[in-house]
């Protein structure tokens, strides 16, 4: 089986339940509620792709996760807003003109008038005339305000949480150390504070040390009991469903998306994936079969896969975008791995 179904397989996302969430439905709609796109829409456009005869590529072939698809686009509003709003903080008095934002809608990467956009979140942005300058301005709201502040003092009270998510990284890295801007583009998705440098590396010596002003590594390695989340899975499955050992010891968590073909033959090779052995995460190399052995590839190629399952399971939404993803490849396993597979 290709290596790209089982990781879009492998570890779907679900609806996270943390202080994002929350932002994300409040801004989304006056309600609170979350709206998702119609399965009519996706239908329809795909019809007119091929009546238009665009070229499909490779991922818009793909079985369409439509709860995962919905979740996305309301993401990239949130995004824009939340971009808007780091704009609009940093201006002296808290409030920005709409004209200034206008220059600045192209920093995040607005396509529309910047007064539409900020009439769109009545909830969140509110529009004033200024009384001194007389010119139109912008200001957070203080419902929205109140969020952020909840958002920021959560991630502060779960910092030993973060650090954890943290020395796990650094653990699965190919020489326990990463790059702090690969940490600084994912901090929001790990729950670090935007101080992380600091507050976080800085203030844990015993913990971590800064090799270049670029890199940071642990002190100490080798965690003998440090185990992948997974095995919660694996262990959970042995406890409440009676399932053998040889069964489940190397399986992951399967969510097959809806619409997904199920082909001639496909359930037994995904039984025998399930079955096959592997280099876990947190396991030495030396551990890993030669990939010209028999199943050596798909062996490999099971280790990336519990390496970036690994790393979803770690951020707080279970979930990062793919470019955030690659600035890790670098210094992750599953480049050495699977070579050009991954």
């Amino acid at each position: 089986m290709a290596f790209g179904v089982f990781l879009r397989c492998v570890h779907r996302c679900k609806s996270p339940a943390d202080a994002r969430t929350s932002v994300l439905g409040k801004v989304s709609s006056p309600s609170g509620k979350m709206s998702w796109s119609s399965p009519v829409q996706f239908e329809h456009s795909e019809k007119m792709e091929e009546a238009g005869g665009f070229r499909t590529t490779r991922l818009e072939s793909r079985t369409r996760d439509l709860r995962l698809d919905g979740l996305m686009i309301q993401l990239k509003k949130l995004r824009k807003v939340l971009s808007l709003q780091e704009v609009i903080s940093s201006r002296r008095g808290q409030h920005a003109s709409l004209q200034l934002l206008s220059r600045r809608k192209m920093d995040v990467d607005l396509n529309m008038a910047i007064g539409a956009f900020l009439r769109k979140y009545p909830q969140v942005f509110e529009i004033f005339v200024h009384e001194t300058e007389k010119n139109v301005c912008c200001r957070i709201t203080q419902r929205m305000a109140d969020l952020i502040e909840e958002e920021a003092r959560i991630i502060r009270e779960s910092e030993s949480e973060a650090v954890r998510r943290l020395k796990k990284l650094l653990t699965i890295s190919t020489r326990g150390a990463l790059h702090v801007h690969a940490l600084w583009l994912a901090r929001r998705e790990l729950g670090l504070p935007d101080d992380f440098r600091t507050s976080v590396i800085l203030n844990r010596p015993q913990d971590f040390r800064l090799e270049t002003p670029e890199t940071v590594s642990l002190v100490v390695s080798g965690d003998a009991e440090i185990e992948a989340e997974v095995e919660k899975w694996r262990e959970r499955e042995l406890r409440e469903k009676w399932l053998s050992e040889f069964e489940i010891r190397y399986a992951f968590p399967i969510h097959l998306p809806t619409g997904f073909e199920v082909e001639k033959g496909f359930r037994e090779k995904l039984k025998n994936w399930q079955r096959l052995q592997y280099a876990k995460p947190y396991e030495k190399m030396e551990a890993a079969v030669r990939v010209r052995s028999c199943g050596g590839l798909e062996r490999f190629e099971k280790r990336a896969v519990g390496i970036i399952h690994e790393l979803l399971s770690l951020t707080v939404e279970k979930m990062i975008e793919v470019e955030r993803l690659s600035h890790f490849r670098r210094t992750s396993p599953w480049k050495s791995t699977c070579g050009n597979s991954s």
